[in-house]
């Protein structure tokens, strides 16, 4: 039996949806200013836009082997340390982690000649490289992130002797299987023709894409929590 709504209970969801909304566009627009990036760091290394940041805890790290958080390209890398009580990365320096960060910078029209090769072989390898050289040691570890986990996964197949330990976070690995919609829609696209056309992939495509997985969740809800 398909599933039914009463009328009463979408007309109470949509009473609550209103008054959600009304009473966010309040607090935004009382909001003052919002910081982002709570930790204290130090930029130790630059490469075009790249900047590697090595955070500086309360602590000394008692962990030897540093850590390398690998971000993606499409997001900030703020988003693992928003807050003091919600930080990836303070938690890590609270755990006696010593930790770097890849920040990839903002893309330009430039970027549309970098290749895949360019990003693991030249930028996240030569970051892997400065840190292994100022520690002393073979090898690090790394912590991928979304995107930033795919690049770790690649890296750690094409240069295991640097990777002492992988960890991934919300990372795909299996792009094939039949219950991932994303994975259907991106099959029956002419990536390269897509590259070709607009350069780089837009932010705002790669956005509408993922809301549209869950239109009313994502585009309504996700916003109002």
């Amino acid at each position: 039996m398909p599933f039914q709504m009463r009328p009463d209970a979408i007309l109470s969801e949509v009473k609550t949806f209103n008054e959600k909304l009304a009473q966010g566009v309040t607090n935004l627009m009382e909001v003052g200013e919002i910081s982002s990036g709570v930790t204290p760091f130090e930029v130790v290394y630059t490469e075009d836009k790249l900047k590697l940041l090595r955070y500086v805890g309360e602590k000394e790290p008692t962990n030897t082997v540093p850590m390398l958080i690998v971000y993606a390209l499409v997001n900030r890398p703020y988003m693992t340390d928003i807050q003091e009580d919600r930080s990836t990365v303070k938690g890590l320096l609270d755990a006696g982690q010593d930790v770097y960060l890849i920040d990839w910078g903002y893309p330009d029209a430039s970027d549309r000649y970098l290749m895949m090769d360019d990003y693991l072989n030249g930028y996240l390898d030569n970051c892997v490289d400065f840190i292994r050289a100022s520690h002393g040691v073979d090898a690090i570890n790394l912590l991928g992130i979304c995107q930033g986990g795919a690049f770790s996964l690649c890296y750690s197949a094409m240069h295991p002797e640097k990777v002492k330990n992988l960890v991934t976070m919300v990372t795909p690995v299996d792009y094939q299987t039949p219950d991932n919609m994303l994975s259907h829609w991106v099959q029956n696209i002419d990536i390269d023709l897509l590259v070709d056309t607009t350069g780089n992939i837009p932010g705002e495509m790669l956005n509408w894409t993922f809301l549209n997985l869950k239109p009313y969740q994502l585009m309504g809800q996700k916003y109002l929590g």
